[in-house]
Parts: structure tokens; C-alpha cells; sequence
């Protein structure tokens, strides 16, 4: 079986992602970013695993904040150096693996106290396994927390995602593909990828059945946060990104039969 590969990782791709990510006025600057960090525990001495780590952008943060140690996972070996770059002055507090988010066997660490992933969990096809794995990794009471895509954007399958007026006004959001889930074929700087669409009601339950349970969910709009409204005017109608705030309940705690990573 060839061996999985990033999009980022394809040529000119991740560059066009740099300048992206360059830009003060991003949604992941300023929206997901103050969402995510507002969601964390204190991390003085705690022990982190995220998820998606891309450049290393949280976990510097993380150990900003007083971590006593952080690993990232990431399939992108174009992400990974840039990440090993960004937080060598904290060696050795840190390790970095590259491999699929879901495919944690081969870390080295065990039991962390807090898993997050940010904007990275819509790539995932098998969401039931990815928490199974995230569970096994977690010491007992630990915490997750995940940005990902919100499922209104993940929806979208295909015809005008907007109703609009005559003047080219967004007034409404499409949803006519939302109940039928599974794979998206997407393009993003003329890059063919996929991503995977579940209803927020399949992503609570997939976390209830694996034994989690949920403490906060977040789902930021224009009304919330008036400052954005110059660059995101879209936000009016409709949640970008969904995030989650999860602990993982021993007592409730299974293993699924079905494996993510093969």
C-alpha cells in the first residue's frame, strides 16, 4: 500500500499556505486561534499531544504557557520542518511524528493530559477511530480539544454554496447536501483533496460513545465578535469552524472494534 501523503507536502501548495497563514487578518488569527486558547486548562507541568500540528504554531504556544512537555503529529514533512525550526530552543521538551493524527501507536509517549487538534479533523474518514486512539492516549480525566471544519461548511457538496439578492449580496447559506455524509472532493490553490462531512449530532454521539464527555462547544459568529465584520461578513449567517472541549470518562471509556489505523 503507497504510503499516505499530504496535500501540503505537493508542489507550490504549501508555499501558497505560508502567505496565507502570513496574513494578520486570517481565520485562523482571528477567529480560531483566541476560540481555541480560550478553551485551554491551565498548562503549567502538563503533558500535550496535538493532533494536525502543522508549523508548531500551538505547541510553541503551549510551552509559552508553562508546559512541562509537547508532541505533534503531523503527515506534512514540509509542516514538520518548519515545526522543528519554531521550537528548538525548547529542546528537549518537545517530539514531533510524522504520521497519520489517527495512527498513534508509534509515539514514544503515553497518557497525555490534554490532546487538541486545531482546523485538522474534517480530513479524517474514520472519526469513531480517531477518538478511540485519542482515548488510549489520554490519561484518565484528560482532556481533548478540537477546531474543526463546522459541518454547515462541510456539507457542501456541490451548484452555489450562497443564495444571494440582486446586488450580489450573501443572504443564505445552502444546506441541501447536509444530511448525506461522508466524502467531499474539495480544490484549495488548484490542489484536488478530500475531507469528510458528519452532522454535529454524529460528532457528539461518535464522543459520547466513545466515552467522552462534552463540557463546551463553541461555534463563533459575526454577532459574537463584532471586530471581524470589515473580513468576514459571511459570519453573519453562518459558524465557520466548530470547536469541542471534551474529558475522557474512564467509567464510560470502550474500545471501538474498528481500527482507523492499519
Amino acid at each position: 500500500m503507497a504510503e499516505r501523503q499530504s496535500v501540503y507536502d505537493t508542489e507550490n501548495f504549501f508555499e501558497s499556505y505560508q502567505k496565507l497563514r502570513a496574513n494578520p487578518v486570517s481565520l485562523n488569527n482571528i477567529v480560531e486561534k483566541p476560540t481555541m486558547l480560550s478553551l485551554l486548562p491551565d498548562l503549567t507541568g502538563k503533558k500535550l499531544l496535538d493532533l494536525g500540528c502543522g508549523s508548531g504554531e500551538h505547541l510553541r504556544l503551549y510551552l509559552e504557557r508553562g508546559a512541562g512537555f509537547v508532541a505533534g503529529v503531523d503527515l506534512s514533512v514540509a509542516m514538520l520542518r518548519q515545526a522543528e525550526k519554531k521550537l528548538a530552543d525548547f529542546r528537549p521538551h518537545f517530539a514531533l511524528y510524522r504520521a497519520p493524527m489517527e495512527c498513534l501507536s508509534q509515539l514514544a509517549e503515553s497518557e497525555f493530559d490534554l490532546i487538541t487538534s486545531s482546523f485538522a479533523f474534517h480530513y479524517v474518514q474514520d472519526f469513531p477511530g480517531l477518538l478511540n486512539a485519542v482515548a488510549a492516549k489520554l490519561k484518565p480525566q484528560g482532556t481533548l480539544i478540537f477546531s474543526q471544519e463546522h459541518p454547515i461548511v462541510t456539507a457542501y457538496k456541490g451548484g452555489e454554496r450562497w443564495e444571494k439578492n440582486a446586488q450580489k449580496e450573501q443572504l443564505a447559506y445552502r444546506l441541501n447536501f447536509y444530511r448525506d455524509e461522508g466524502e467531499r472532493n474539495r480544490s484549495w490553490f488548484k490542489q484536488p483533496f478530500k475531507t469528510y462531512h458528519r452532522t454535529t449530532a454524529t460528532i457528539m454521539n461518535n464522543l459520547i460513545e466513545a466515552g467522552f464527555v462534552i463540557e463546551n462547544v463553541q461555534e463563533p459568529m459575526l454577532a459574537d465578535r463584532p471586530e471581524w465584520q470589515a473580513e468576514f461578513k459571511d459570519l453573519q449567517h453562518r459558524p465557520v469552524l466548530l470547536f469541542v472541549k471534551a474529558r475522557k470518562n474512564v467509567s464510560n471509556f470502550k474500545k471501538f472494534k474498528k481500527t482507523a489505523c492499519k
